[in-house]
């Protein structure tokens, strides 16, 4: 359900879309809490036509409650062309909200007694010893101390060339980069770690990312319309899928592609994308233990901890907003993304 928040540079992009949202004059969204869930619904309805009417938002939104769906609602196309009008089964980029589908592969594999959570990072990839104390626990809560490799490859990788797990791998081998930290020693959300979680579940179990994705979580849930897919996929899954877009100027001007970049070509931060009914199908799930007994599954909602003792705030591929509250947010070449799940209500 792309909404605009940007991960990175949040301060002057949230200011440009504030400015964005002022000229056009759109009111902001206000619902008392004592309504019915039904001018809950109308109130929202009112405020994203007003937002679409003034080109401000093109996405889609879904509001389940209780595993039946109040708001389900698509809004302009999947092109910036405007040629292809965005339904219930286009499939969106989700970003890094593509991490609890990460995680949940290493639990599917640690249920299973393939790896252990506790395993160290250089058991599975052997290329990596010079991190030989990072372990899986640790990259799955953003506290391994791994460096991005996103500045990595801008500063020693030929930018024309799409960039793949094999050759993320070869670079940290070859320039070993230091740690940011020790492990444990801190939370620095690293999209490094997520890449290597999906490579840890490629090795172990013996399927590239994309096909463990497919096999053991979209079609056993049946979500059609999800599938990992990215610039070294041979073809596109998908039925429907949406295209990056963005303004010319940010908020304002013609819009334009902003879709796959260089970095394109790995798997386990991103890479995901799914329908906003795929994502109901993926909630009830994880609610109903379809995939993994619930109460082995808690665990993914246990905060981190750092050798200190203080928690981190996110578990196995969530942020954790309260105690029963979890979500995600994700950013990425002309998409946004959210998933919030409220566990108790």
């Amino acid at each position: 359900m792309p909404i605009p928040f940007l991960k990175t540079l949040r301060a002057p992009i949230d200011r440009l879309l504030e400015l964005a949202v002022c000229r056009r004059k759109v009111p902001c969204l206000g619902v008392a809490r004592t309504l019915p869930i039904e001018s809950k619904m109308k109130a929202l309805a009112d405020w994203l036509d007003a937002l679409h009417q003034r080109d401000v938002f093109n996405g889609a939104v879904l509001i389940a409650l209780h595993g039946k769906v109040q708001f389900d609602k698509h809004y302009g196309f999947a092109d910036a062309e405007g040629t292809v009008p965005l339904t219930d089964r286009s499939s969106f980029s989700l970003a890094s909200v593509s991490k609890p589908f990460t995680a949940m592969g290493i639990m599917l594999l640690a249920q299973r007694g393939t790896l252990a959570i506790n395993d160290k990072l250089a058991q599975h990839i052997p290329e990596l010893a010079g991190y030989g104390t990072v372990t899986i626990r640790q990259l799955l809560h953003h506290t391994s101390g791994v460096p991005d490799y996103m500045q990595l490859a801008d500063e020693h990788w030929d930018t024309t060339r799409v960039l793949t797990t094999a050759n993320l791998i070869a670079l940290f081998q070859n320039l070993r980069p230091r740690p940011n930290f020790a492990p444990g020693e801190r939370f620095e959300y690293s999209n490094t770690g997520y890449v290597l979680l999906g490579e840890i579940i490629t090795r172990a179990s013996g399927q590239f990312f994309s096909e463990f994705m497919t096999a053991e979580i979209f079609k056993p849930l049946g979500m059609n319309d999800s599938a990992a897919f990215n610039l070294v996929s041979k073809e596109c899954p998908l039925a429907s899928r949406a295209f990056g877009l963005r303004k010319r100027f940010v908020c304002f001007g013609k819009k334009r592609d902003c879709d796959m970049n260089y970095l394109d070509g790995v798997f386990g931060d991103g890479g995901i994308y799914a329908s906003a009914a795929d994502l109901v199908r993926w909630d009830a799930a994880l609610r109903d233990g379809t995939l993994i007994p619930c109460n082995v599954y808690e665990e993914a909602y246990v905060s981190g901890e750092l050798n200190n003792g203080d928690s981190t705030g996110y578990g196995f591929g969530w942020e954790i907003d309260t105690p029963n509250v979890v979500g995600h947010w994700g950013e990425w070449e002309g998409f946004t993304s959210y998933l919030r799940r409220d566990l108790k209500r």
